[in-house]
């Protein structure tokens, strides 16, 4: 509650009794202010016609003297021929004792030049006495005196100029005290507001302001506490609902991370956290829909659940991620039996779906792994990212997964650099052509030069470029220099081949790339082969076949790599616009050797010839492996014992200046 500061005067005979609105009070203080200037300007006008009645009574007077004297009758006034004048032969102390002399006069003014003296009287009246002298001739006595009498206005404003002055300056006074009573009405309550503002601003809803005596400064405080009110209800919820995942009833990130830090200052015994993932969660979702999704991680926050006990905290991080906060005695018991690996793997019926979960755990521990929420939880996060790609259930942190994380980091930077400054050059592993025993095909290869650790093959990066994204960028770079040398291997009548990746098949903007490339060299198309991965082609089946039939239409020819390595679906092999299959080397290898093997090859074989498509062979590297390829009528064999992979300046010399007979003379 915002106490209100001390009231002044007036403001506190009002305060708790009479709300006035703003137009009022100052109405009020104007109404006053010009009142009492009103009566100001009366009082100095009344005064002022007082002062001018008393001088014509002195000239009345004067003139009756020179009258008597018989030396001037100018002076008579006719605006004052109704005022008596009396006179008394003798002094004044005799005029005083007269019938016409008023009752307990006292002096009031020191005789002037024209020696009048002042008298006031009992009932407000003023007397004006003057003393002349007879003429000798006419008189005994030579003394005179004449006298008037009036009665000045009987207003209280009848004031001396000392009392005007000081009703002037209780005018200004109480005007002062007014606007000062008005500005602190004002003032007050807007600073009260503007501290109410600021505590609103700062989370505090605790406070009330008080009723004022203003009605419009009233109305907004009951506005503002009308607002803080509500507002503190609505910071209640969102503080019930702050710690708290709103899908599984879980604990959130927030809670979790509040619950590690007090439990890791007042920690009596060792801590771990366990985080996992569904990561199959985005194939159900994408299959099935957000719904079954998130049943998905409901029901699999109720199994979590199931095992919580008191000191155990369970929390959705965000999406697909769960975390558990446990003692570590607890773990040891959850792996002895097996309770974690059952949590992480089964199956869960949903909407008349049978599914199964995939998750894999990351594990930290307290004190040895971090000494904040932060570390552990991150470096939980790192075991569950290897745990995941190398398929084990959980693993548990270890010092050099970091630094491995840090060289992914730092390999993801270069790598960009790489493409930015042009590091990847490539490499040609040439084909023999089986039916005619000569090369006329080559497979383009990926090197990245790197400035410091030299070539590195494409299995240290590749991955890596897919999951990044940048692997677009390199299949550019690629198809940007296979055509600056696509004419010279045109000439000799050799056909590249090169790899495009799943997320090529999966980006229509390749299209644009490659029709741009078409536009510049139309002919180019016929000497290149687009190779593709089975598993690729399978990811989007329907996207990847409309990107094929576009590339089919600019004369693009369209392999099959890695054949029998994924699953193999022959009715979307039939209609994607293929000519080659690459049979992939783990069914060569040793196929020589084993009956079993060479039935499997054989079949493929077959099969890729029914279905109108070249065969390639590919991991050839024995004698007895070419002569079994050979035998089994493969078109094309590629491998080691043919040649391996040679940067452009070899293979041009072997290949493309006319002597690309050569390596297989000794054939």
């Amino acid at each position: 509650m915002l106490s209100s500061q001390k009231n002044g005067l007036l403001r506190a005979l009002i305060a708790n009794s009479t709300v006035i609105s703003l137009n009022s009070r100052t109405l009020l203080v104007c109404v006053t202010a010009l009142l009492a200037l009103s009566l100001s300007i009366y009082a100095i006008l009344n005064n002022q016609f007082s002062a001018q009645h008393a001088e014509r009574i002195d000239q009345l007077l004067i003139a009756k003297a020179q009258a008597i004297d018989h030396k001037d009758h100018s002076g008579h006034n006719h605006a004052m021929a109704m005022t008596p004048v009396y006179y008394h032969s003798g002094n004044i102390e005799g005029a005083q004792g007269t019938l016409h002399w008023p009752k307990d006069c006292e002096l009031s003014q020191a005789p002037s030049e024209s020696k009048i003296q002042r008298f006031k009287c009992e009932n407000g009246v003023r007397l004006h006495a003057l003393q002349a002298m007879l003429p000798l001739e006419d008189a005994a006595n030579q003394t005179i005196i004449l006298w008037a009498t009036h009665i000045p206005n009987a207003s209280l404003l009848n004031m001396q100029v000392e009392d005007i002055l000081g009703l002037t300056a209780l005018v200004l006074v109480i005007s002062t005290l007014c606007s000062r009573w008005i500005s602190q009405s004002i003032t007050q309550p807007l600073g009260e507001i503007t501290t109410s503002a600021q505590l609103m601003a700062e989370g505090n809803y605790d406070w009330r302001l008080p009723e004022s005596s203003i009605g419009e400064i009233n109305q907004l405080a009951f506005t503002f506490n009308h607002m803080a009110k509500s507002l503190q209800e609505r910071d209640k919820v969102i503080r019930r609902t702050a710690y708290k995942d709103q899908l599984t009833g879980l604990d959130n990130r927030a809670y979790l991370t509040l619950a590690l830090r007090e439990r890791t200052q007042s920690a009596r015994e060792p801590l771990s956290i366990v985080i996992w993932g569904i990561d199959n969660l985005d194939n159900i979702n994408e299959v099935l829909g957000h719904d079954v999704a998130d049943k998905v991680l409901v029901k699999v926050a109720r199994k979590a659940s199931r095992i919580c006990q008191e000191n155990l905290v369970i929390a959705r991080l965000e999406g697909n991620i769960f975390c558990m906060l446990l003692p570590r005695e607890l773990l040891e018991s959850m792996l002895k039996k097996h309770t974690l690996k059952r949590m992480l793997h089964g199956s869960l019926r949903v909407q008349n779906y049978q599914l199964d979960i995939q998750s894999h755990a990351g594990l930290a521990h307290y004190p040895e792994h971090g000494q904040c929420p932060e570390t552990l939880m991150r470096r939980a996060e790192i075991a569950r990212q290897l745990a995941k790609k190398t398929r084990q259930t959980s693993i548990v942190f270890e010092a050099r997964l970091e630094q491995r994380s840090a060289n992914r980091l730092e390999l993801i930077a270069q790598l960009r650099k790489a493409i930015t400054d042009n590091e990847f050059c490539l490499f040609f592993q040439p084909k023999l052509n089986l039916r005619t025993n000569s090369i006329n095909q080559a497979e383009v290869l990926l090197r990245w030069n790197h400035p410091v650790h030299g070539l590195i093959a494409p299995g240290a990066f590749i991955e890596l470029a897919e999951q990044t994204g940048m692997i677009r960028d390199i299949t550019r770079l690629v198809l940007k220099q296979t055509y600056a040398i696509i004419t010279l291997c045109a000439n000799q009548n050799i056909r590249l081949s090169v790899n495009l990746s799943a997320m090529d098949l999966e980006d229509f903007s390749l299209i644009d790339f490659m029709q741009t490339l078409h536009k510049q060299q139309p002919d180019a198309s016929r000497h290149i082969v687009l190779e593709i991965t089975e598993s690729a082609a399978m990811r989007d089946p329907e996207q990847a076949l409309d990107i094929l039939n576009q590339l089919a239409a600019m004369h693009f020819q369209i392999a099959v790599d890695d054949f029998g390595t994924g699953y193999s679906s022959l009715a979307y092999l039939k209609r994607f616009p293929v000519t080659e299959l690459k049979i992939d080397r783990s069914l060569v290898q040793g196929a020589d050797l084993d009956t079993d093997g060479q039935i499997i090859l054989e079949s493929t074989i077959e099969m890729g010839h029914i279905m109108g498509l070249l065969v390639t062979t590919e991991g050839v590297e024995t004698q007895s492996e070419y002569e079994l390829v050979k035998k089994l009528g493969a078109d094309y064999v590629q491998g080691f014992w043919l040649s391996k992979p040679m940067p452009f300046d070899e293979f041009k010399l072997k290949h493309l200046v006319g002597n690309h007979d050569q390596l297989v003379q000794h054939l």
